[in-house]
């Protein structure tokens, strides 16, 4: 690895200059591209049909992607910390790249795929989609340090609205046609990220000659640090020792990386963590499945002379994706400014955009809980009442995800932002594998009926195919919040004693 650092060095002598608004362009164009691992709905049903994969089998690839991006978020966390940014830039558009060009070959191969290369091919993409992403993260925070929420609203807002962008590019370009569309995802992401290798070059510790990451920090090392132009300014140093004096939890912007991963504080933001990330990607990667129960009720159970037009459900996917991905870039674009706003003019914590975000979420989740088949036999105003769900549950998951990363600069040492950031974000393997399992074994229960036309079990009771993983769900919202609320008491408590 110190190998190919020393090749980037050399490389980085012919490349063009970069300065901290090129770092923030080109993060855009990177995380359009590692966004594409939420287009998954887009060609999810078609990947099943061709494969002939059931249900829990094509929950099993959101898990190997949720899983790979886990990994992708530490080996990227941890590369980027000691390395610098390029390196994982590197990671990043090689696995994407090869990831959905193998993806394509199983997807050649329909019912002679491989379920073992289809599931490996999800996890180089999952490591791909994170590993830059969360590089670019890394540098707009260390160059914007008074406005980084607002600049890293940018760049993971950017990631939202990749799924719609591209969903727009299946349905119009390639016309719902999933092979050329997974073969031109391999090659468009591979270069997009490869944008960011070229301008965003920020240092790592062993060019500051920082030997360990367990290392303890001092406040002159963050100094040296901070003050370097590419890695940042030295203006947030005060503002750091500043908010540590206000509030005793924030010693642990003095600790080493050890100690911050013992502390309570890290494990209790896991836990709150994990299950905010399992309540929005449960239903962006299950929303073609939710999509396909109701289509099949409103088209073979209900009778055809009630509906005299109804959209296919690749039409029905493509809008949900397109709602979902707009939500959630709204979402992210207002929670960075927001987040600013709370912590810089009303003196307040950032933790209160989660309260908003899961708010939303639990609106959401509780609709998706009712059986919406009851409300009408019109198809139409069923698909409105299921844009609503998409659209708060879009907007809650962008608002509540972007907060995420601000809160842990805030907290943890930004020697090891990238590490400690990686390292929490594992914790989404577990929420959404917990979730998807739930979701496939209740929709796997319900499939019952057999098919004739496609000679294939299928779940004919519409919103009965889903509806109790909602209501779990909807527990497990109001649970996040508890937690949330409890936190902010805590810390609250803190400030006031320690003043």
């Amino acid at each position: 690895m110190y190998i190919l650092h020393r090749g980037v060095k050399h490389i980085n002598q012919f490349l063009p200059f970069t300065n901290h608004w090129l770092i923030l362009a080109a993060s855009v164009p990177v995380s359009l591209a590692c966004g594409t691992l939420f287009a998954y709905s887009v060609f999810s049903t078609q990947l099943a049909e061709r494969c002939q994969l059931d249900v829990s089998q094509s929950a099993n690839l959101n898990i190997s992607a949720t899983v790979g991006s886990a990994f992708g978020a530490i080996l990227g966390g941890l590369v980027t910390d000691y390395y610098g940014t390029q390196l994982p830039m590197l990671i990043s558009s090689f696995c994407i790249g090869f990831g959905y060009l193998w993806l394509y070959w199983q997807f050649n191969l329909g019912p002679d795929s491989s379920i073992t290369q289809l599931l490996l091919s999800m996890l180089l993409i999952g490591i791909g989609s994170v590993s830059g992403y969360f590089s670019s993260i890394k540098a707009v925070t260390v160059n914007f340090p008074n406005f980084k929420g607002t600049a890293q609203s940018i760049t993971i807002a950017s990631f939202a609205i990749s799924s719609l962008i591209f969903s727009n590019i299946a349905t119009r370009v390639f016309h719902g046609d999933a092979g050329p569309f997974l073969k031109f995802l391999s090659i468009t992401c591979g270069l997009s990220i490869f944008i960011g290798f070229v301008f965003i070059r920020v240092d790592g510790y062993i060019d500051h000659h920082i030997i360990h990451p367990d290392d303890e920090v001092t406040v002159e090392e963050v100094a040296a640090t901070e003050s370097d132009p590419l890695l940042g300014r030295s203006d947030s140093v005060s503002t750091d020792i500043e908010t540590a004096g206000k509030n005793s939890l924030n010693d642990l912007k003095h600790k080493s990386l050890k100690e911050s991963f013992l502390h309570p504080v890290f494990w209790y933001h896991y836990f709150i963590f994990a299950i905010v990330q399992g309540l929005g990607q449960v239903y962006i990667f299950s929303v073609g499945f939710v999509l396909k129960a109701i289509h099949y009720y409103f088209t073979r159970v209900i009778p055809p002379d009630i509906n005299t037009t109804i959209p296919t459900l690749n039409q029905l996917q493509a809008l949900h994706v397109s709602i979902i991905a707009i939500a959630s870039f709204l979402g992210r674009l207002s929670s960075g400014p927001a987040s600013d706003f709370l912590v810089h003019r009303l003196n307040s914590q950032r933790h209160w955009i989660l309260i908003i975000g899961l708010s939303f979420m639990l609106t959401g989740h509780v609709l998706n809980s009712f059986v919406i088949d009851l409300i009408s036999l019109d198809l139409s105003k069923v698909n409105i009442y299921l844009m609503v769900v998409s659209a708060l549950i879009g907007y809650a998951y962008g608002l509540s995800f972007t907060s995420y990363p601000a809160i842990i600069s805030d907290l943890f040492n930004m020697k090891n932002y990238s590490f400690i950031w990686g390292a929490m974000y594992t914790a989404t393997t577990f929420g959404l594998t917990l979730m998807t399992k739930i979701f496939g074994y209740v929709y796997d229960k319900n499939t019952t009926k057999w098919d004739d036309t496609t000679h294939e079990y299928v779940c004919a009771k519409g919103s009965g195919c889903y509806n109790t993983t909602f209501q779990i769900t909807s527990g497990l919202c109001l649970l996040a919040m508890i937690q949330i609320l409890g936190y902010i008491y805590y810390k609250n408590y803190q400030t006031i004693h320690s003043t």
